[in-house]
């Protein structure tokens, strides 16, 4: 870089200097590896080709995608099936969806796909068939909740990490099992708990200990494991579940916790592990009453955009817990929805105005089909602004561009 400013400075046709340290700025703009200084670049000429930010970049990514590919990145598929079928092929070419979720036991089901290699296949047409990047997840907690257990043979609950006495034991697994999801197609887990076991409506195997300092440490070590050898980490299940009365899959639980006990504990470990930058925070169905006694906290503006976003300052994606959910579909039923389908439909669109990104779409056609329907008129209608659909849409974005799995123009 000296000698190139030096050669510049060296010139001896004062007309040439301008088309010179414009050539200069435009080769320095293709650099890798320099380093940075904080400052802003200064902008080139109208002549010249603008040396744009990432934030531009996603920006411009978001402006050529049509309406219905929008809208299609904040829903992820549920995809229980033996194979690539036509519900699939809808819910990828007609409605876009951006993301998806494998289930290979969905509720207690027969094994779907049977083998590594047919699950494979599936990730892979789920792939080819999309037309954006998907992000492709699954629970793979280890212990009760093992998704890949099927195809590798069980591994230790977070439970049992813990209790080897060593976080690096917790790390290791999470590398094996990023590196497994990797070799399946994966690029995202829902894991792992941040849930501090305080004798709630969780199973305390899923949680790595009863004090926050002891879920960090391993929590942390887990979310290290996974995120630094190629695949996103979620913590969940904010607000906590820990001290909840029950599990939000079968009912519609409640933390009855002060304010102050939340923050020095059910948050409190949220909060210590945001310096591992998890990729996502999954929000579920649970009434906190210190905080909203109206609404479960995946629908709850006050602890989506004001606790976790605000007091935390969290700035990830925040994907819901699934919408499907009896806590979910109970809930609305006392808001007088008693179709199931308009009922989870009208939540997703409450949870996206909540401040969720990602919305965890139901597994049934008929009823994804009344979430695009609802998520769709609730775009078109104005209820879902632009802004707060392109701020769910950065994040998503973002974080398919530092996964590896999109490339920016």
């Amino acid at each position: 870089m000296q000698q190139t400013l030096r050669s510049r400075h060296s010139c001896q046709h004062r007309a040439t200097r301008g088309a010179v340290l414009l050539l200069i700025l435009v080769l320095l703009s293709g650099c890798v590896g320099l380093p940075t200084t904080g400052t802003t670049a200064p902008a080139a000429s109208a002549s010249a080709t603008p040396v744009e930010n990432l934030d531009q970049r996603i920006d411009a990514y978001i402006a050529k995608l049509t309406p219905a590919q929008q809208i299609g990145q904040t829903l992820m598929l549920a995809v229980y099936a033996n194979g690539y079928n036509d519900n699939l092929d809808q819910a990828l070419t007609q409605w876009h969806l951006g993301s998806a979720i494998i289930f290979p036991n969905y509720n207690g089901g027969p094994l779907m796909p049977t083998t590594l290699a047919g699950m494979q296949q599936l990730v892979s047409d789920l792939k080819s068939h999309a037309d954006t990047p998907l992000l492709l997840a699954t629970d793979e907690e280890g212990g009760l909740v093992d998704r890949l257990s099927f195809y590798y043979g069980p591994t230790p609950s977070p439970q049992a990490l813990s209790a080897t006495g060593d976080p690096h034991q917790a790390y290791l697994q999470a590398q094996t099992d990023a590196q497994r999801m990797r070799q399946v197609g994966l690029n995202l887990d829902f894991a792992p708990l941040a849930d501090i076991d305080q004798g709630g409506g969780i199973d305390p195997s899923r949680m790595f200990g009863t004090s926050v300092g002891q879920v960090t440490s391993y929590a942390g070590a887990f979310l290290d494991g996974l995120q630094q050898n190629g695949v996103a980490g979620t913590l969940k299940h904010w607000p906590g579940l820990g001290a909840s009365t029950g599990n939000p899959d079968f009912t519609l639980p409640t933390v009855d916790h002060s304010k102050d006990q939340l923050n020095n504990t059910d948050f409190a470990s949220f909060r210590q592990l945001l310096p591992h930058h998890p990729d996502m925070i999954m929000v579920t169905h649970v009434i906190v009453p210190a905080y909203d006694a109206q609404n479960p906290a995946s629908l709850s503006p006050v602890l989506v955009q004001q606790v976790l976003r605000g007091q935390l300052g969290y700035q990830g994606v925040v994907v819901t817990d699934a919408m499907d959910a009896q806590g979910i579909v109970a809930y609305m039923q006392q808001q007088g929805y008693s179709d199931p389908a308009q009922g989870i439909a009208e939540a997703c669109v409450r949870a996206f105005l909540a401040g969720d990104d990602l919305i965890e779409a139901p597994i049934e056609q008929d009823r994804l089909a009344a979430v695009v329907a609802a998520m769709t008129q609730a775009v078109q209608s104005g209820r879902i602004s632009q802004a707060r659909l392109d701020a769910a849409l950065r994040r998503i974005i973002r974080l398919k561009v530092q996964l590896g799995i999109l490339t920016l123009p």
